[in-house]
């Protein structure tokens, strides 16, 4: 049953550079029996130079799938995680990679799970981190700390492969999250609206007070995705900030 949890993962590319490195991600995804590979916004995506690095791979180079942006990357997932090298001043949860693999395992009965790369020169941006429920560092020598980005989903996917076929690991379990819901998860396409919907409302009652609010919804965004919302208290909370909106509305202030 565990081995679902590499059928329901995707691989997330934003904005990846090199062909050869698509290839390697898409190896790594081979070897460690992945099967959803997701570009968005690629430089190239060359099948041809894609495939010197991922010989025998030709059915996931067949079925990439191309996106023109990470919300609709995303849409279908019910649990994200974003790879990145630098720990931020943002409120993210941070995982290291075994314990974001059992949390993947755990989750992915109740829907698609997605890993996120970043483009080689940058990584992901703040806005792309900002979807994810937790962000997952990879413990380094801090004085050269940068992994390419093949090394980054491969080591990632081996945790994962380990986890979910039951490969011999620690004794030393961490926590897992446990989902005791009878509702499905809310996808980040539902939590998306949630987003925008706050935004809105709060904008309505004047709670930002400077122009630029990003830190703000940030730590919005970083609540509500730690809570792992079901689709019925997804609809709870739209509906609060919809409401809010709603009665200004009519009462005209």
């Amino acid at each position: 049953m565990k081995q679902r949890a590499l059928r329901r993962t995707s691989i997330v590319l934003v904005e990846p550079q090199d062909d050869i490195n698509i290839g390697t991600a898409v190896r790594a995804a081979k070897n460690f029996g992945i099967t959803s590979v997701r570009l968005v916004r690629p430089a190239t995506a060359d099948p041809h130079i894609i495939g010197v690095s991922a010989p025998k791979a030709t059915d996931l180079i067949e079925n990439l799938e191309h996106f023109d942006d990470v919300d609709a990357a995303l849409s279908d997932c019910v649990f994200t995680l974003g790879l990145t090298a630098r720990v931020r001043s943002a409120n993210w949860r941070v995982l290291e990679p075994r314990s974001a693999a059992r949390e993947i395992v755990k989750i992915s009965p109740e829907g698609r799970v997605a890993i996120l790369f970043g483009r080689e020169d940058s990584g992901l941006p703040n806005e792309v981190l900002d979807r994810c429920h937790a962000v997952v560092t990879v413990p380094t020598n801090p004085d050269y700390s940068s992994l390419n980005l093949g090394q980054a989903v491969l080591l990632m996917l081996w945790e994962l492969f380990r986890e979910a076929t039951e490969v011999e690991k620690d004794s030393a379990a961490l926590p897992q999250v446990e989902l005791d819901s009878e509702f499905p998860p809310a996808p980040m396409e539902a939590m998306e609206r949630v987003f925008t919907q706050a935004e809105e409302a709060l904008e309505s009652v004047e709670f930002f007070k400077t122009d630029s609010h990003d830190h703000i919804m940030r730590s919005i965004r970083s609540v509500l995705l730690r809570a792992r919302l079901d689709t019925r208290e997804m609809a709870i909370w739209l509906g609060i900030f919809k409401e809010v909106v709603a009665f200004l509305e009519r009462t005209g202030r």
